[in-house]
């Protein structure tokens, strides 16, 4: 990837070389402690998917803080069962129902912001100006923590929840007490408080809120 030519103070236009999954791959070597990736509408990139399970999960592995943020329509597009069911990416990622400019923010310093999903050679920006920077940040990471997590995948292991389990899981969201919830599904309050605990660790929580605001986000809250 080389600099084009300046289009404004802190913003120069760069020329996507042949190899984009390099480029990519060396925007996100420049990661020191935390990026956002937020893809919407990406480029032509056959291997991005593997490109998301090498370079992010490498970043992950050196403790640097990542948001992946995509658009409802790009995952509706591709196979997305490999990611999904990378235990080490699921906390990280999250779906908006909204379009947004594919955007890289790379430590809160600079910021690579692409589109023209059906050109050949797509333009690129690259961003350093602080304030606009600043904006982008707080654009992306608030879209980030309103949005989803991904919908699971068919073989999920939260997915395959026993009726038992499934039953526990209603108790909790209408509120019961586990002394009138075990009486009501007629086990011990022993083995129902066991069930909330194997709840707690399928959707990686530590509260019976967060169990019911996950299982709601993950659509296991059907009506019964």
């Amino acid at each position: 990837m080389r600099q084009h030519k300046a289009i404004a103070p802190g913003i120069v236009r760069l020329r996507p070389s042949a190899d984009l999954n390099g480029d990519v791959r060396k925007l996100l070597s420049r990661v020191r402690s935390e990026a956002v990736l937020a893809i919407s509408s990406p480029v032509r990139l056959p291997r991005h998917r593997g490109l998301g399970h090498t370079a992010v999960r490498d970043l992950m592995a050196t403790g640097k803080q990542l948001r992946l943020l995509y658009s409802a329509d790009y995952l509706d597009a591709r196979d997305r069962r490999p990611l999904l069911e990378d235990a080490s990416l699921g906390p990280t990622i999250r779906v908006a129902a909204t379009d947004f400019h594919n955007t890289f923010i790379i430590d809160r310093h600079a910021a690579v912001l692409w589109s023209g999903a059906g050109a050949r050679r797509p333009y690129m920006v690259m961003v350093r100006d602080a304030a606009l920077i600043g904006a982008l940040h707080q654009f992306a990471t608030m879209t980030w923590e309103s949005a989803v997590r991904p919908p699971l995948c068919p073989d999920s292991p939260l997915v395959s929840l026993d009726e038992r389990t499934r039953s526990v899981l209603h108790t909790l969201d209408r509120g019961l007490t586990d002394e009138v919830a075990a009486r009501e599904l007629a086990m011990s309050v022993r083995t129902y408080r066991r069930h909330v605990a194997d709840l707690m660790t399928r959707l990686e929580v530590s509260t019976r809120f967060q169990i019911g605001v996950h299982a709601a986000r993950l659509g296991l809250l059907r009506p019964e």
